[in-house]
């Protein structure tokens, strides 16, 4: 070959790795992505240009403070998903979605390959957070709520309580009614 197609292959080989490389490494790299809009696309606080549904109608992540209480529990926890699966298994996931409960949802509403990026950046940020434990705070929120609601009881109910009694006690004591 001479040089100067050694110089067109060269040039064309190029053009070819800096316009489509940077798309291949999205698809390959999750954390590549933007986690922000990737927490807006999961959350559905931004919708997926397709019209797919938001991944917290089924999903929650405790990492993220979006557990059961933030999504429905249909399907898993994907806190861990991408210490489970790894970059790659994450990328091929939101490639394939190739879950049959998902297959039906996304088959015709398919993710871009940004959005597979952005969602699958979000899934590696909350990676390594623990989840949020709130057991104690909802058991210290009920504990005043019924401290609370006894208080009111006590407060509102203590003079009805003896209104009624008293008469009947007195009218027994007469002798003009009797206890059954």
């Amino acid at each position: 070959m001479n040089r100067r197609r050694l110089r067109k292959l060269g040039c064309l080989l190029t053009g070819f790795l800096l316009f489509c490389g940077p798309l291949v490494a999205v698809a390959a790299d999750p954390s590549a992505g933007d986690a922000r809009r990737g927490e807006a696309l999961f959350s559905g606080t931004a919708a997926f240009s397709q019209g797919g549904a938001p991944c917290l109608a089924c999903h929650g992540i405790a990492g993220a403070g979006l557990g059961m209480a933030g999504g429905a529990s249909f399907g898993p926890d994907l806190t861990m998903m991408f210490d489970d699966y790894g970059a790659e298994g994450v990328a091929s996931i939101m490639e394939d979605l190739a879950f049959p409960s998902m297959e039906t949802i996304y088959a015709t509403r398919p993710l871009t390959v940004e959005e597979q990026a952005d969602v699958g950046a979000f899934l590696a940020e909350v990676a390594g957070r623990s989840p949020l434990h709130a057991g104690g705070q909802v058991a210290g929120h009920v504990a005043i709520g019924l401290a609370a609601l006894i208080g009111l009881l006590i407060l509102f109910g203590w003079g009805r309580l003896n209104g009624v009694r008293r008469p009947l006690v007195e009218g027994l004591r007469k002798g003009k009614g009797e206890l059954r």
